[in-house]
């Protein structure tokens, strides 16, 4: 390797430490600053700015709070619920001291207010709820894997579409391993990457074509859950979801008007598009896009298809967190997990950390605290959901272990991103093609070859 090449490639090694940094810093300040590992009671009328520390009776109705650490270890509190909701969710909280003394003690309407929100579970507490329920785990787990063997038709439907003749079975088998390669390589996108590679393997003559196809199925996976996020709020009346809202209609309406101008042949020539894209940071990525659109422009009722199915795919993959989400103690409406989780998980999904890892636990805290759900039970709802996504994704290794299906190697990985690199070269502003391909007008068919179906 020459100089040159090593320089080319050491920012490579930078943004990816820089992104795995940015994991663990974000992990460290949602667990620093909004969820404890302990059960805790902050009642600063009575014990001041510290709150207690302890662990929270199991099972206990009502809830029993037990101090394990400080001054007052060794003393319980048993809350007494309110009969009356204009004096707050407790009527008094019964304090037995380590000598055994007793006291009742009756709230007014400010320590009603106090402790509004307590006892807080922390993250022990909030995992123990959930271990204690396997089966909503078990229906997480199959909700995930009938999701997932949808999505995986759905991008055997875009293969075709791009006249790469993959088989059925095959794609689920690539689209399988390519989900178990997402928990080794870093990025949400690891795993695309290595679909790509392997049905390429099978179709060397149709790489360009089998690398768009992987792009416009994770456009459109994630066009589904802004579908399905912006649906849920259509039933939303609670004012915390009315800016919500207004963000997610400007983003829809930017894809639809994106959409229209990237398939229309005159459209593109009026607003001078190739010229702009050029000029644009993330030209590169812009190109690729470009080049998927201009693949699936005939194949309109494969991309509508594609569309509806993603509907189906992201109601059950939500479904899955709603369970677990009840499983683990979140009591809002169950239309908050539509409307609130698509958000985190598009969120998760920016190349911003390995596995938006750090990304996601941040924007499943910040998003559910806005239905009063507590930072320790969001916080578990977003590590349960990788455990769910773990679990399945499995079924690749295993299918590969079976198979004998041999991983990509470093030559491919590097074949796979010069390609990209080719992808995403732009034109020079007159419609040739910076890699010296004849010119593109626009008029003529973009996929790779004649059909083979």
């Amino acid at each position: 390797m020459t100089e040159g090449e090593r320089s080319e490639k050491r920012p490579a090694r930078w943004k990816g430490a820089a992104r795995v940094l940015v994991a663990v810093l974000l992990l460290g300040a949602v667990l620093e600053f909004f969820v404890s590992w302990r059960d805790r009671v902050s009642w600063p009328s009575r014990y001041g700015a510290t709150p207690l520390v302890g662990s929270l009776e199991v099972g206990a109705d009502p809830p029993r709070f037990h101090c394990d650490r400080g001054e007052r270890a060794g003393t319980t509190l048993e809350f007494v619920p309110s009969t009356d909701t204009h004096r707050g969710l407790w009527d008094a909280v019964v304090e037995t001291r380590p000598d055994g003394k007793q006291e009742r003690i009756a709230l007014d309407q400010a320590q009603g207010k106090e402790l509004e929100k307590q006892p807080e579970e922390g993250l022990l507490t909030t995992f123990g709820r959930l271990v204690r329920k396997p089966e909503a785990l078990a229906i997480a787990i199959a909700l995930y894997v009938v999701a997932g063997m949808i999505s995986f038709q759905r991008w055997h439907v875009l293969l075709r579409a791009a006249h790469v003749d993959a088989r059925f079975w095959r794609a689920q088998k690539l689209a399988f391993i390519g989900l178990f390669f997402n928990n080794i390589i870093p990025g949400m996108t690891g795993g695309d990457l290595v679909k790509a590679i392997m049905v390429a393997r099978d179709h060397p003559e149709q790489r360009p074509a089998a690398i768009l196809s992987v792009i416009i199925d994770r456009i459109i996976g994630l066009l589904g859950l802004v579908l399905v996020a912006v649906g849920a709020l259509l039933f939303q009346t609670g004012p915390q979801y009315e800016e919500m809202a207004k963000k997610l209609h400007w983003i829809l309406l930017a894809i639809a008007v994106g959409g229209v101008v990237m398939l229309s042949k005159k459209l593109r020539r009026l607003l001078l598009l190739d010229r702009l894209m050029n000029a644009l940071p993330f030209a590169e990525t812009l190109h690729k896009l470009d080049r998927a659109a201009m693949l699936f422009r005939s194949a309109r009722w494969q991309l509508a298809y594609s569309v509806a199915v993603s509907l189906v795919i992201h109601g059950m993959i939500l479904t899955a967190i709603g369970v677990l989400g009840r499983a683990i103690g979140i009591t809002i409406p169950f239309l908050d997990f539509y409307t609130l989780a698509p958000l985190a998980l598009i969120a998760a999904s920016l190349p911003i950390s390995p596995g938006g890892i750090g990304v996601g636990e941040m924007a499943f805290v910040f998003l559910f605290a806005k239905a009063n759900v507590p930072g320790a039970q969001a916080l578990t709802l977003s590590f349960s959901y990788r455990a769910v996504m773990m679990a399945v994704s499995l079924i690749g290794g295993v299918l590969m272990a079976l198979q004998h299906e041999k991983p990509p190697t470093r030559k491919e990985y590097d074949a796979e991103a010069k390609e990209e690199e080719k992808l995403g070269e732009g034109d020079d502003g007159n419609g040739a093609r910076k890699s010296g391909a004849p010119p593109r007008t626009g008029d003529e068919d973009p996929r790779p070859g004649p059909a083979n179906a």
